[in-house]
């Protein structure tokens, strides 16, 4: 492992966890200066915009990666990232006129609670130029530079959030700050966005390439779309069953519960390239193993500390009716650990290539995840999306688990540290009501013990770890 690919893996980690750690950050300030109507409306329409986001990138940015390093020929790089740039410019430009047009009709015809203007019709705005950043950010990637991708990747993020906090807590603009604050963030980037591809690329779309392009990613769309059903279609139906101050309440919770996917995310990209360049080695089932026993302690112990602390985030970065969502956040932490479990798994899966059967069980998921949805919000409203989230996610793990080797899975651990997740942070709370700092205390100290009760249950071997990235071994390397 050459010491640029590690430093190449912190600053692509970097770039994908500090986004997420600012959108958490924006957590108390929302919840401050934004009702629980309007979170609940920004929580709606970003769930949306998430479904329309995947449409209208059409996965290109896979097929740049996947083909980018085929072609040899520098002029048929440059070819390519310009194409599939403009093309995607383009193709949004019109989607953006559709969805002008027919989502105010859509919005009355299913009696969505939000108006169009402004809300939609300002994420809408901010979508496209999230789409259009897609590219750019491919092509520091494919240059293999790393830090130039960081570089770009932060500088809007942290932007977002310096005008956001302008807008929404100085200028008190509320709701439509914030939507107003991304938007003039995004406006001057997309002019950066041409000059990139303009200085890199051969700006010109050459529509056998688009044509090649489409047929390999238009198979792989059903996969992702699926994937965002099972993870967001809760909140579409939730706004049809219960007020938005709820679905804002059940948002924010949410946020919290997520806060473990800078974990996943942050292992995912530091393991994925140990597994494939591993898996033909003999040794790859005993590095196997000893990763997804440090992936599992990680994911553990941080889904614990993010319920058993759920009570005293809601009281310290939230206000009025904000606070009753600590509730929540223990039993949604379920559905994100096993999709947590689930990203390690399909990285296995894809080593042996069997990404049609990842596509199709995701797309089953997504079905059982619409169907439980339907039955069980009507009837117990959060908690019955809370059931469907963790059932859908639970039928994939089971199929993937089934078609994944590894030569000691740890099942029953896996369900006795999740019991311990859910029920010990909720037999707490509702038993015990001691100070704010006495909580913490304590709560600190069963922490503790619930790392060291982990560690020894799965025996983790950290100089394992060491080994793999101890600065020895890169300059023998």
């Amino acid at each position: 492992m050459s010491q640029k690919l590690v430093k190449s893996t912190i600053y692509y980690s970097i770039g994908e966890i500090v986004p997420r750690i600012i959108s958490f950050l924006l957590l108390p300030i929302l919840t401050k200066y934004l009702t629980a109507d309007e979170y609940g409306i920004v929580s709606y329409t970003n769930s949306v915009m998430t479904f329309v986001f995947v449409i209208a990138t059409l996965s290109l940015n896979t097929f740049v990666l996947r083909h980018y390093y085929s072609i040899k020929d520098e002029n048929s790089r440059k070819e390519l990232i310009g194409s599939v740039f403009l093309f995607i410019f383009g193709f949004n430009c019109i989607l953006i006129l559709l969805q002008m047009v027919f989502f105010p009709l859509l919005i009355d015809f299913f009696n969505v609670n939000i108006p169009f203007k402004p809300y939609f019709q300002l994420a809408i705005l901010n979508n496209f130029f999230d789409v259009i950043s897609i590219i750019p950010l491919v092509l520091y990637r494919v240059r293999e530079n790393a830090k130039g991708f960081l570089i770009l990747s932060l500088s809007r993020t942290l932007l977002q959030f310096l005008m956001v906090y302008i807008f929404v807590v100085i200028y008190k603009e509320g709701l439509l700050g914030s939507y107003n604050a991304r938007l003039i963030v995004n406006v001057p980037f997309m002019f950066v966005y041409f000059y990139m591809i303009y200085k890199n690329s051969i700006f010109r779309i050459n529509f056998k390439l688009i044509k090649e392009a489409l047929h390999f990613t238009l198979p792989i769309l059903p996969g992702s779309l699926a994937f965002l059903f099972v993870s967001l279609s809760d909140r579409v139906i939730l706004e049809r069953y219960i007020s938005l101050d709820q679905l804002g309440i059940f948002s924010v919770a949410i946020t919290l519960a997520t806060v473990l996917n800078i974990v996943i995310q942050a292992l995912y990209k530091t393991f994925e390239p140990i597994l494939f360049k591993e898996y033909f080695n003999e040794n790859f089932q005993e590095t196997n193993l000893k990763l997804y026993k440090v992936y599992l302690l990680a994911i553990f112990v941080g889904a614990f500390g993010a319920s058993i602390f759920s009570k005293e985030f809601f009281i310290i970065a939230t206000s009025g009716p904000f606070r009753e969502g600590y509730k929540l956040v223990p039993l949604f932490i379920v559905s994100v650990v096993i999709a947590g479990i689930n990203t390690y798994l399909n990285i296995l899966m894809i080593a042996n290539k069997k990404q049609k059967l990842v596509s199709l069980v995701s797309i089953i998921s997504a079905v059982i995840s619409v169907v439980l949805n339907l039955i069980f919000i009507p009837y117990y409203g959060c908690y019955g999306a809370i059931i469907a989230s963790a059932a859908s996610f639970l039928f994939s793990n089971i199929i993937f688990q089934y078609h994944t080797v590894i030569t000691k899975k740890y099942i029953l651990t896996q369900i006795a540290l999740m019991l311990l997740v859910v029920l010990i942070p909720t037999i707490y709370d509702a038993v015990f009501k001691f100070e704010l700092i006495s909580n913490i205390a304590i709560k600190a100290v069963i922490s503790l013990v619930f790392i060291f009760l982990s560690f020894k249950i799965l025996n983790i071997d950290l100089s394992f770890i060491k080994s793999k990235f101890s600065t020895k071994k890169i300059k023998e390397i």
